[in-house]
């Protein structure tokens, strides 16, 4: 394949996987009458049913077995998987609760605290334009609280769950595919359990055709787009990725303001703004570095 045939193979999955990504607020919008606690088990378990299916049909079943005996990677996976059921469930309350707007500005801010999280951890210094980066962010989380009254927590819940998820998945050695099949492991007892305390498996049948279509939507649309946007991401040059990756809160929030008809007030306007501005300060000189690379 040449370069400019691999760019827009790789552009294609990128934008396959940021669609879904992007407008998965429509879809469990549709789930509101469920309990989240059974979207998140039919989500895991229809999960685990893909990852596998792709795992056999990519040849990965070998890589998963040796990675499986690798106590280590999957004491680390464990942790992960709570952090992205947690990231699930905060995103699932998000919508239920009419606050897609925040889920925006979570998903918007996370790498953000990835910076923060680099500076606690890893002991990292922070460039003057990350340094304001990570100020403006702070100012537009404080506005938001000042200006409604209470802290933007599901936001914050998001980004630091997410944050977090992805500091610990970089210094795991499974790749997204087989990384994500050990956590859908993990989680499958529990997921399970709960469905079997819940009542079988509770919505899900025939009687419910709608609702259990979108049970296994919600494991094609948390699996597929993984994988997509892992092929995109070893394909495109880092700055094209690092601003494609911003593209699934804009829709979510465009969704937010006009599907959903949440209220924009001048208060999120100043928040979203300090968010937009810090997010430009903080992609330019990855973008600059990108370009020289």
């Amino acid at each position: 394949m040449s370069e400019t045939s691999s760019a827009r193979a790789g552009v294609a999955y990128a934008l396959a996987a940021i669609a879904v990504w992007g407008f998965i607020p429509l879809l469990y919008d549709t789930l509101r009458p469920v309990p989240p606690g059974e979207v998140i088990a039919h989500r895991t378990l229809w999960s685990l049913a893909i990852v596998l299916v792709l795992c056999w049909i990519k040849d990965r079943a070998q890589l998963l077995r040796v990675h499986l005996a690798d106590r280590r990677a999957l004491l680390l996976l464990a942790v992960t998987a709570l952090l992205i059921a947690s990231n699930w469930l905060g995103f699932i309350f998000a919508v239920n609760r009419g606050q897609v707007l925040q889920s925006s500005l979570g998903y918007f801010i996370s790498p953000l605290f990835s910076v923060l999280l680099g500076i606690a951890l890893l002991r990292e210094r922070l460039s003057w334009p990350q340094s304001v980066a990570v100020g403006l962010a702070m100012v537009g989380v404080v506005n938001h609280a000042v200006a409604f009254g209470q802290w933007p927590w599901i936001a914050l819940w998001l980004a630091s769950s997410f944050a977090l998820y992805s500091y610990l998945r970089k210094i795991a050695q499974p790749s997204s595919l087989e990384g994500l099949t050990i956590e859908v492991l993990w989680l499958a007892p529990f997921a399970l359990a709960y469905l079997w305390y819940a009542g079988a498996a509770g919505v899900f049948g025939p009687d419910n055709a709608g609702l259990s279509l979108a049970l296994v939507l919600a494991g094609i649309t948390t699996a597929l787009p993984l994988v997509w946007f892992t092929a995109a991401s070893r394909r495109l040059r880092l700055a094209t990725i690092g601003i494609l990756q911003f593209l699934s809160p804009s829709i979510q929030f465009i969704l937010a303001v006009t599907y959903f008809g949440e209220t924009f007030a001048t208060a999120d306007m100043v928040t979203f703004g300090c968010i937009w501005v810090a997010l430009a300060l903080y992609a330019w000189p990855r973008a600059a570095r990108a370009q020289v690379a």
